[in-house]
């Protein structure tokens, strides 16, 4: 996922009422029976889902074909893909570093539509973009490394397919943004990162309009770190999270990285704040058959075969947007 840039600045629930004082506000009571507020407009509160919904187990750093395929062996039925710019092109690197440089993006999308055509469960593919606007599009000489060549790439590969895309960017706003958001498929939405009010914040001022496109994430590589109780007031990651999919103004919500010996940590994501879907893997290093692998996805697997009447793991027939 995206490295931690953010300051975790604590802010209180006082100053987060007076941030958004302009905006109605539902009261949620946490299981202490405060009061506390949340992001949700009243008219955006969508009305119950009525039986089990989808869940995305969504594997973290796959930037190798063999990480591809490991990681749809193992279950996951979504793949988190750091893409940076490099002036050869779209490359699968997290730090834009040969220390951490995979494959081309081209080679590991020509392998995730083989594994999908070949029966594999690749729902989408989230780009995690490091760096969005480090070509421009229309300078001739650079348009093989822009933001048009990875969607181009992506809609010629991926889309006929039937792999859904989720472009992560690091920021709101900005060339490449716009140039993605203006120009959405049905098989295409926007993730931003952050705490559950920015976050709403910045699609709002920034797009897209409908709410269907707006995946929201939240976490952390240490996920126990500042994790909390799922009921603060604010701040907290699973409180974050709880926040967000309660307020029915995200298409989807994800929260990250689980990894091995977290399954407490996964019952809170899922259970308590209700996530869509989990990033799952190694903190720090690219996915690969491993038994830290194997074991975070079967943390989340477990707590669906626990609770069939909420979730159960999202098949190809499922639209996430």
């Amino acid at each position: 996922m995206v490295l931690d840039y953010r300051f975790r600045w604590r802010i209180s629930a006082l100053a987060l009422l007076a941030y958004h004082s302009v905006t109605t506000l539902v009261l949620a009571t946490g299981p202490t029976g405060s009061n506390e507020h949340t992001i949700g407009m009243i008219h955006n509160l969508a009305a119950p889902a009525t039986g089990p919904r989808p869940l995305y187990a969504i594997a973290h750093r796959v930037l190798t074909v063999q990480g591809v395929k490991d990681a749809l062996g193992h279950g996951a039925n979504a793949l988190e893909i750091d893409a940076t710019a490099w002036p050869s092109g779209w490359l699968a690197d997290h730090d834009a570093s040969l220390l951490s440089v995979g494959d081309t993006i081209e080679i590991m999308f020509q392998t995730i539509a083989e594994e999908r055509q070949g029966g594999k469960n690749a729902i989408f593919v989230w780009l995690d973009i490091k760096n969005p606007d480090w070509c421009d599009p229309s300078d001739s000489k650079l348009r093989h490394c822009s933001i048009t060549a990875l969607r181009e790439q992506a809609r010629q590969v991926l889309e006929p397919a039937n792999v859904r895309v989720l472009y992560g960017f690091p920021y709101a706003g900005g060339k490449a943004y716009d140039l993605i958001r203006d120009d959405l498929n049905a098989n295409e939405a926007i993730n931003l990162n952050g705490e559950a009010l920015k976050v709403k914040n910045w699609f709002d001022s920034s797009g897209p309009s409908d709410p269907r496109k707006r995946v929201m994430s939240y976490g952390y590589d240490d996920l126990p770190f500042e994790f909390g109780n799922c009921f603060e007031p604010t701040y907290y990651t699973c409180t974050e999270l709880r926040q967000a999919t309660q307020s029915k103004v995200f298409g989807q919500v994800f929260g990250w990285t689980l990894t091995t010996d977290q399954e407490q940590y996964a019952n809170k994501l899922l259970g308590d704040a209700g996530v869509d879907g989990i990033i799952y893997g190694f903190r720090w290093t690219n996915y690969y058959d491993h038994p830290g692998t194997r074991a975070a996805f079967r943390d989340i697997k477990n707590w669906e075969n626990k609770h069939p009447k909420l979730r159960y793991l999202a098949m190809a027939n499922n639209t996430p947007w």
